[in-house]
């Protein structure tokens, strides 16, 4: 089987950059749908205030897409020639410190303003990241789109058990959405949950990007990429546009839906396959780090924001205000919990792994030793 080792990736501390650029762009779309589109703080529907803003801003639904199919990308790209405890301790450490804020602070928001929305118990069931499993509903609503990464992890964390090359890859993103759709027509609630028909193309597709990363000359990866967009249309491209109508009351057409699903991919391919992906503009990156922390106070912060300023306030300063205000405490979250935070969670882990592979390699060894 052939395997292909990745180039060193040229960018600031083996980083897209533009990538990183596209991230931060990716939340900011999806603060502008549930600012200007998606909310009743206003006291009335944003259409009413701002027609043009508003028509631009559902359109935000779809960064939650671009978001997937960027971690297909970046998650094959960590996950590549690492170890599954290094994989572990790493996507443990970049997902829970900042998560654990959000949910300490959102909740407390909420028991300050809406106790009827939230409770004691939520709130600590939601630190686990997995309320989803429990039955339990999101102190925030953007919260379900970590439960699907999770889905994600675990298939990668399942290759890195196996072993990853460029040939399995190929075939699970061939075979990833169709087993996922079978799965779901054939009422295997189970397994339909842990391949999640519905985005199983964006993170395929994502995944196939990376390796034409690594090999742009691959027709069976460019055939498969495309077969995964086309395949993303009548999947997460109908899903999200049926999700903008019921949440704005706006709707889309076919056609511009499924030109938003294949810019979603071509966005991706843009910064990663062109030029563009040696650009190394520090500012960038620091972007994509803040991308994180800003998707996951933005909504229940800056509606409360909203609340209170829109009926004094013209709509410009209060959004404005709102927007302004959660990349301030996204930046305060990066520099006062994640930097301070992950490092040390993350050798914690890696930690706790290797004491326990290593106390599981005891016993073989005394039995092989027995033996002999």
């Amino acid at each position: 089987m052939v395997k292909v080792t990745p180039r060193p990736i040229p960018a600031l501390g083996g980083r897209f950059a533009a990538l990183d650029g596209l991230r931060f762009f990716a939340a900011i779309a999806v603060m502008l749908f549930h600012y200007a589109a998606h909310t009743d703080r206003w006291g009335m529907s944003f259409r009413d205030i701002s027609a043009p803003l508003f028509s631009i801003a559902k359109f935000g639904y779809f960064g939650v897409d671009l978001f997937f199919v960027i971690s297909g990308f970046v998650i094959l790209m960590s996950a590549w020639g690492r170890p599954l405890t290094a994989f572990v301790a790493s996507r443990t450490a970049r997902l829970y410190p900042a998560y654990w804020f959000a949910v300490l602070f959102t909740g407390g928001l909420l028991l300050a303003t809406a106790p009827q929305d939230v409770s004691i118990k939520q709130i600590f069931v939601n630190l686990t990241m997995g309320q989803s499993a429990f039955g339990v509903e999101h102190v925030d609503g953007v919260y379900w789109t970590l439960w699907i990464e999770l889905h994600f992890y675990f298939l990668v964390g399942l290759f890195l058990l196996v072993g990853i090359t460029r040939n399995r890859i190929l075939v699970f993103c061939a075979v990833w959405p169709i087993a996922a759709a079978l799965a779901e027509s054939s009422d295997a609630h189970l397994l339909a949950t842990i391949l999640q028909p519905t985005y199983a193309p964006l993170f395929a597709g994502g995944m196939l990007i990376y390796l034409l990363s690594l090999d742009r000359r691959s027709t069976i990866t460019w055939l498969l990429l495309g077969a995964n967009v086309i395949w993303a249309v009548p999947t997460a491209g109908t899903d999200a546009a049926a999700a903008v109508a019921r949440l704005t009351g706006a709707g889309m057409n076919d056609v511009v839906m499924m030109a938003i699903t294949a810019v979603c991919f071509l966005a991706v391919m843009t910064t990663t396959l062109t030029p563009l992906r040696r650009v190394g503009w520090k500012w960038l990156t620091i972007a994509g780090l803040l991308t994180y922390p800003l998707y996951l106070v933005h909504e229940e912060f800056g509606w409360a924001i909203i609340g209170a300023l829109a009926p004094d306030m013209p709509w410009a300063i209060t959004l404005s205000v709102a927007i302004l205000s959660s990349i301030t405490l996204a930046i305060a979250v990066h520099i006062g919990v994640e930097r301070t935070s992950a490092k040390r969670l993350r050798r914690a882990v890696q930690s706790a792994l290797d004491a326990m592979t290593r106390a599981e390699e005891r016993p073989t060894r005394r039995r092989a030793a027995d033996r002999s």
